[in-house]
């Protein structure tokens, strides 16, 4: 079994010096099955990992978290002023080969989700034109025939507008494409537990920061 300390005063293979990191923070306990655990030490900002489906942050407690090799840990806070890191940064430190390529797989996943929203949004304006086009000729139609109908075609108009308003609320493009790009900055942390930085679409592409250049 192999405990690991995490903090300013730890025995982790990296330098922490982020304000709101306790001297002792958290312990990483690896046991003799290879399964690994999180636990806070009481710290002040707390400890947290990354949920991998929704990217939010889930405190862990003293009781203790299993986690594994490739879990983001949050130590304070997820800027300069605490530590991230991958707990695989904890056995092989410095290799950040495994960390890009997750990025880069969760980028291509986002790619994915922003072209689904763009095609249904575009099959929804497609839907809203071809409904205005039958009741516009239709309405025409009517008209010829029936001089009355002027306000039918008032309605009409009325009708359409009020069913571009409902189509446009019931899928919000926009309002989904504001969610990817908030999820995508929380999967977008250099892997360098000593860089706070965001990576760039292109540097998670590239698999490089380019700041610290890991």
């Amino acid at each position: 079994m192999k405990i690991i300390t995490l903090g300013k005063t730890g025995d982790q293979p990296f330098k922490i010096t982020g304000i709101g990191v306790s001297k002792t923070h958290a312990t990483v306990t690896i046991d003799d099955y290879g399964r690994w655990i999180l636990a806070d030490c009481n710290s002040t900002n707390g400890t947290f990992v990354r949920n991998e489906s929704t990217g939010e942050l889930m405190r862990v407690g003293p009781e203790g978290m299993q986690i594994s090799e490739m879990t983001f840990i949050v130590l304070g806070a997820d800027n300069s002023a605490g530590c991230c890191f991958y707990a695989k940064q904890l056995v092989s430190p410095g290799d950040y080969v495994d960390e890009h390529l997750y990025m880069r797989n969760k980028k291509l996943e986002f790619d994915q989700e922003e072209e689904k929203v763009a095609r249904n949004a575009k099959r929804v304006r497609i839907t809203i034109f071809v409904i205005m086009l039958a009741f516009t000729i239709g309405t025409i139609i009517w008209q010829i025939l029936d001089e009355s109908a002027t306000k039918m075609m008032f309605n009409f108009y009325r009708g359409i507008s009020l069913l571009t308003m409902g189509a446009t609320t019931f899928y919000d493009a926009q309002g989904k494409r504001s969610k990817i790009i908030k999820k995508r900055k929380l999967f977008s942390q250099c892997p360098n537990p000593e860089c706070d930085r965001k990576l760039t679409s292109d540097e998670i592409e590239n698999l490089k920061c380019g700041r610290c250049q890991k």
